[in-house]
């Protein structure tokens, strides 16, 4: 199936007219280029350009359609056609050690062989100055070019005759096959029936190019569909084969996923997987909601491009126009001449040593994906929040991390991997969210004490969808409730005027409060905890003036009475995230002044 979705966005694609989504065509793979070797016609070296382009703060290589597939990887020397590195195309080796130097050489020694074998097949002047280059030069001479050379060489270069705009390789036709390879390659090859297509096809025995972009995994590539042990093999047949897929859908796939891997607004990060999403017509709409909602440029990642900063602002007027129910519908593609809803596809990418494993997969119709994501929006709704960024699930995983207080943030390296997978499985399904989440959020304020707002609306959510999903409707609000009589939700609001008693009682800040020494204790056993803490607070409001002595009395006194003089004594885990819940809410209400409720309440 997902094989079948890329191979189809692949002729989508193809059938486009626009520049920026053309693909390599067969036998081509997109290459990120740095330099360029600019040639005279009679093949005499003119200069080594630099093709990087800005982005940002940072020099970029180009991405270019070229021949043949991806470079192997690997100690051997293996020649690709009219491109390569600075140590096929000039024999060019940065480091001093000999056997590095050496080694340069023998590539461009392979290099200038392999070219000029085909010399005379290919009647073209650009080759033929190409040829007359190669034989012509020795790796001793790249030194004189090492200072350009040093900050060029990093990818792949080609070959341009001056004066011309087009590179050699798209000049030139791509040499046939040679009769003995031609049989070498019938004879290696097997015809059966494509499990993606249906129809016969020569099946390919590894799919190339390989999948480049998937963070963390191989930098020259990964494989999606690979077999390399006896282990996975059955009935005779061995690689690719035990999965047979046709040279041709291969090919649309493997272009197709890459494209999609190199477009920033296509490709998103989540935990350790690499997130993609396309749609069968173009909807822009929808492409910025789902971009939005899983990622965000965080501020210790670099400066913010405008080009992102408005996209950020379009996808936080869409999501809160989407959590309120006031968004138009996304079903309609831009482009869609039919009645067919547009339909949407998800795909997420881990690395698996050279391989790429399939972390995330949904397929759904647009109306379907907006339901789901308004119901996720609703859920993870929360007031309080003094954060300017879009509570995306990246935000809400990081949050999973330990707090720094140190440095102010949370320390995500040892967030769970597969946290993240889930997490978006159960917004882009509507399933519950996992119990995972709920778990992680609520040991991480027990050990560190941080109750942050994004931590705070995970667990807000996992309450009310998961009780949702059992059939007993729990709906936790999005503000202070004073109508809620639950047990543990007044247990919370007890402990945050606790607190503020504390707090009121002395000048200046506080070493230590209560929060500090009994927070944990409180949230799961309040029925040890909360009458030691009634005796402290009654030292506190000893110190009060008498008017907010007074005011704080009645606050407590309201709590209290609606749990009857009766602490709970012991909350489960999901009475321990209400405990939080009503803690965040009292102490954001403590917190906001009355100028601030009166703006809220006319927003």
């Amino acid at each position: 199936m997902i094989l079948q979705r890329l191979a189809e966005h692949y002729d989508r694609i193809a059938a486009s007219n626009k520049d920026e989504m053309q693909l390599a065509p067969p036998g081509f793979s997109r290459q990120k280029i740095s330099f360029c070797v600019v040639l005279e016609p009679d093949g005499r070296l003119t200069s080594i350009q630099s093709l990087q382009q800005q982005d940002g703060k940072k020099l970029v290589a180009t991405s270019m359609n070229v021949p043949g597939q991806n470079k192997p990887p690997g100690q051997g020397i293996n020649p690709c056609f009219l491109w390569d590195n600075a140590s096929y195309l000039l024999g060019w080796s940065s480091d001093a050690d000999a056997d590095k130097a050496a080694r340069a050489a023998l590539a461009f020694e392979a290099f200038r062989k392999k070219h000029l074998e085909l010399e005379d097949r290919i009647a073209h002047p650009a080759f033929t100055a190409v040829c007359s280059f190669l034989r012509t030069w020795s790796p001793e001479k790249a030194r004189d070019h090492a200072e350009i050379l040093k900050e060029i060489a990093a990818n792949f270069g080609v070959f341009r005759i001056a004066g011309q705009m087009q590179y050699v390789h798209d000049l030139i036709s791509l040499p046939a096959e040679t009769e003995e390879q031609s049989a070498a390659s019938e004879a290696g090859t097997m015809r059966t029936m494509c499990l993606v297509s249906g129809a016969i096809d020569e099946i390919a025995r590894l799919h190339e190019p390989k999948i480049k972009g998937v963070a963390d995994a191989q930098p020259g590539g990964a494989l999606l569909v690979s077999f390399n042990a006896s282990a996975y093999e059955s009935y005779g047949k061995s690689q690719s084969y035990n999965a047979p897929v046709g040279a041709a859908i291969t090919d649309k796939y493997t272009k197709a996923l890459n494209h999609l891997l190199e477009q920033r607004n296509r490709r998103v990060s989540l935990g350790d997987s690499t997130v993609v999403f396309w749609a069968d017509h173009p909807n822009n709409v929808l492409e910025v909601a789902m971009s939005a909602m899983f990622s965000e440029p965080l501020p210790n990642e670099g400066p913010i491009i405008e080009e992102d900063q408005e996209r950020v602002r379009q996808a936080s007027l869409l999501l809160t126009q989407l959590r309120d129910g006031a968004a138009q519908s996304l079903e309609k593609s831009d482009e869609s001449k039919d009645s067919q809803p547009t339909k949407f596809f998800i795909l997420g990418l881990s690395p698996n040593a050279s391989r790429i494993s399939v972390r995330l997969w949904v397929e759904a119709d647009a109306a379907e994906l907006q339901d789901r994501l308004s119901k996720h929006l609703r859920d993870i709704a929360l007031d309080g929040d003094r954060d300017d960024r879009l509570l995306t699930l990246r935000r809400i995983v990081a949050t999973t991390g330990r707090w720094d207080g140190k440095k102010s943030k949370f320390d995500t390296d040892n967030v769970l991997p597969q946290l993240a997978g889930d997490l978006a499985r159960s917004v882009l399904t509507g399933a519950a969210y996992p119990q995972s989440l709920l778990t992680t959020m609520i040991r991480r304020i027990h050990s560190d004490g941080e109750v942050a707002y994004a931590r705070v609306a995970a667990i807000k959510a996992c309450l009310n969808r998961n009780s949702r999903s059992r059939g007993n409707p729990l709906e936790v609000s999005r503000m202070l409730d004073k109508n809620n009589d639950d047990a543990a939700y007044c247990c919370g609001r007890a402990f945050a005027l606790l607190e503020m008693i504390q707090k009121d009682s002395v000048e200046g800040e506080l070493n230590r409060t209560i929060k500090d020494s009994y927070f944990t204790a409180a949230s799961t056993t309040p029925s040890l905890v909360f009458p030691r803490l009634c005796r402290l607070s009654q030292h506190h409001l000893a110190k009060l003036d008498t008017g907010l002595r007074i005011h704080r009395e009645r606050e407590f006194g309201e709590v209290i009475n609606k749990l009857r003089n009766t602490f709970p004594r012991l909350l489960s885990l999901d009475d321990q995230g209400k405990f939080v819940i009503g803690y965040f809410h009292q102490r954001q209400e403590l917190y906001t002044s009355k100028k601030d409720k009166e703006e809220g309440a006319n927003a």
